[in-house]
């Protein structure tokens, strides 16, 4: 099972990071090709020479990774906030 053959259609904001090096790569490309093409909000992150699960490693890197789907996620629920 993968969610890349599902209905994709009235998702909510999707954000993808993986590394280039990641086996799951192309998975992650096609998901975000095909959230897309079902009319959804996506962002696809790859980070330059990140290994497989690098956010879960004390590296730079992976700080970054991490700061940005933060800033990601608060930007999405401060634009929520406003419509409710």
């Amino acid at each position: 099972m993968s969610p890349v053959f599902g209905d994709l259609r009235d998702l909510p904001p999707a954000l993808l990071i993986v590394g280039p090096s990641d086996v799951l790569l192309e998975d992650n490309m096609v998901m975000a090709a095909r959230l897309s093409a079902a009319g959804g909000e996506v962002d696809l992150r790859i980070y330059p020479e990140s290994p497989p699960g690098f956010t879960g490693h004390p590296t730079g890197m992976a700080r970054a990774a991490l700061d940005d789907r933060e800033a990601w996620l608060a930007q999405r629920f401060a634009a929520r906030a406003t419509t409710w």
